[in-house]
């Protein structure tokens, strides 16, 4: 295949698989109540299918970086795109609480690995416009989150809840058809020189910072995806459908940071720390007045609160600006994502445990606030311009 003929492939691979690694996160939440017409959802099993996506996330991390080691980028990408499309299909399929978490598991964690392998494709085919492939995937994958929760009550009340959560089976198999004609590109990944693998990350301070930066924007937004709509039907005091529309909301504000943010730290190094005190700002902000503003300013609030996950973006265009090989790319992407979506599984279970101990979701919303404010530390390290090849190499 020629260059200009395999990038254009490429361009649209990973614009076809960005569009596809979030359906599943905001598809289910906003028609709970539509499924416990039909199948019984306590309080525990909603939390229970919250923490599929960080906990597919998170173990997608070590999942995904020893295929891409053995049989290359574009082959491990095909076996996500047939997990989504089983797991979308099972969700839909669903007869109880266990297969509906199962299919949930199961597509999610297809995600998890592309959004891994998403940096490295990135590097592999355009090494030379970072900030600019990033910020159009990221922007992709915003717009998936926002159309995914959007989307989902209006089709369950005119087609029921299973056509809600199977539709997204049917665009997944369209990201497969331009990833075929890249498999003949799909060679192993190099292990880093003078250095052991993913394990060789944990010595690099820059990349604690992102796996901060990470931390940060998963709990906000996973937490939000799980409990938002929720949350502000019961403490708030907002109908179903006002619950879904303010968490499409709240998905529809990483559309402008998934925009600007990744070219913004392309061509301005400096602007890194301003952009991750900006978004603990916007965090702090956004749950304070969640939790003690008035009704009337709920929707700027929301607002707010989906502005918090602005370094997310960030993050995912570091992994590419703060490495100098691409086998850190992979190694750096692993490990980030592996520490932020654990951390994010234990807070989307904590926020359920402490609204089944309390009654009410204030203890939640004071424990996103104490995320927001790990924007501090992060933003030190960062702002000190460290390369993660030259941190391991001393």
């Amino acid at each position: 295949m020629k260059q200009q003929t395999a990038k254009f492939v490429a361009i649209l691979t990973i614009a076809l698989l960005a569009f596809n690694l979030r359906t599943a996160v905001s598809s289910i939440s906003p028609v709970v109540t539509f499924i416990q017409k039909e199948i019984p959802l306590p309080i525990v099993t909603i939390g229970l299918i919250g923490i599929a996506a960080p906990l597919s996330f998170a173990l997608a991390s070590s999942l995904s970086y020893r295929p891409a080691r053995r049989y290359g980028v574009e082959k491990t990408l095909m076996i996500t795109v047939a997990m989504i499309i089983l797991g979308h299909a099972l969700r839909a399929l669903a007869w109880d609480s266990t297969s509906l978490f199962a299919g949930s598991l199961l597509s999610l964690l297809g995600m998890g690995i592309g959004n891994v392998l998403m940096p490295v494709m990135v590097r592999k085919y355009f090494p030379n416009r970072v900030g600019l492939v990033s910020s159009f995937y990221i922007t992709l994958t915003a717009i998936s989150a926002t159309l995914g929760s959007f989307v989902a009550v209006p089709v369950a009340e005119a087609f029921g809840w299973r056509f809600s959560l199977g539709q997204w089976a049917i665009f997944s198999v369209f990201a497969a058809i331009p990833l075929i004609a890249l498999l003949g590109n799909s060679t192993p990944e190099k292990q880093p020189e003078d250095q052991d693998g993913k394990r060789a990350i944990w010595r690099s301070p820059t990349a604690w910072a992102i796996a901060g930066m990470q931390g940060m924007t998963s709990v906000f937004g996973y937490v939000s995806f799980a409990w938002l709509p929720l949350l502000l039907i019961e403490h708030n005091g907002v109908s179903v459908a006002q619950g879904g529309l303010l968490l499409s909301l709240f998905a529809i504000m990483g559309l402008p940071s998934s925009l600007l943010v990744p070219v913004l730290a392309s061509k301005y190094p400096r602007s890194h720390t301003y952009i991750t005190l900006f978004s603990g700002t916007m965090g702090v902000a956004g749950t304070l007045g969640i939790l003690f503003g008035t009704n009337q300013m709920l929707w700027l609030f929301v607002l707010l609160a989906g502005m918090g996950p602005t370094m997310f973006p960030l993050a995912l265009t570091l992994f590419n600006l703060r490495s100098t090989k691409r086998s850190t790319v992979l190694a750096v992407s692993a490990f980030g994502q592996g520490v932020s979506y654990s951390t994010a599984t234990i807070s989307v279970f904590m926020v359920g445990v402490l609204r089944e101990l309390t009654g009410g979701w204030e203890a939640a919303l004071w424990l996103m606030f104490g995320f927001a404010l790990l924007a501090i530390p992060v933003a030190i390290q960062i702002s000190k311009g460290n390369n993660i090849d030259d941190e391991l190499a001393r």
